[in-house]
């Protein structure tokens, strides 16, 4: 009896562990960890100032539309602009009804250090003339901490990888409503096009009955 009572109790406490560690096995990695612990949808986002490529200061409250935002750093090697370039497939999949009057695209930079107005302009345009309603932006005027905690709030993981340069970073996509909540979350991993399009599209019939 004893024999058998040992590895079931052990089988009992390494799943109780298990399942504190991802939150009663719902969150696997670090990315899903954060985005569980920061709460559920929908929930308010928190406010942080930001200021785009032309230099205009704004708060994504102020908008009173959908917005759907990303986080990247511009000297990211690989993943930050594999994800904007799905970005840019998903904006050019809705048409001028809705952008920008109805939604807009928001892409923000994780790198204070190295990151500015200029250099997020400039990325911006390598994306063509045609995406009014798509503003590349920084934090305005916060220091490092204040901004982690904001990417905390919201439920985004970063890590700067020391004297590399290098950022780890969750690449979820976050939709906000009008009223400023958070009310869906995309992985641009696993979420194809169409599907972001079609829940996006959806959340906007919601809004207008």
């Amino acid at each position: 009896m004893k024999k058998v009572l040992i590895p079931v109790f052990s089988l009992a406490i390494c799943l109780t562990v298990i399942g504190r560690w991802t939150s009663g096995f719902s969150a696997f990695t670090i990315f899903s960890y954060t985005l569980r612990e920061a709460g559920q949808l929908p929930r308010p986002f928190p406010d942080l100032a930001m200021i785009d490529q032309e230099g205009t200061v704004f708060h994504l409250k102020e908008k009173q539309k959908y917005v759907l935002v990303n986080f990247v750093y511009l000297n990211c090697p690989y993943v930050c602009h594999k994800v904007n370039n799905q970005i840019e497939q998903v904006y050019h999949l809705f048409d001028q009804s809705i952008v920008p009057s109805k939604l807009e695209f928001v892409t923000i930079s994780f790198d204070l250090g190295n990151d500015d107005v200029e250099k997020i302009k400039r990325y911006r345009a390598y994306f063509g003339a045609d995406i009014s309603g798509w503003s590349f932006a920084l934090p305005y005027q916060s220091r490092q901490e204040e901004f982690d905690q904001f990417l905390r709030r919201v439920g985004i993981w970063k890590y700067a990888v020391p004297a590399t340069g290098i950022i780890n970073h969750s690449i979820y996509l976050l939709l906000i409503s009008p009223d400023n909540r958070m009310v869906k979350i995309f992985d641009p991993a696993r979420d194809n096009n169409h599907t972001i399009v079609e829940q996006i599209t959806a959340c906007l019939k919601e809004e207008a009955i």
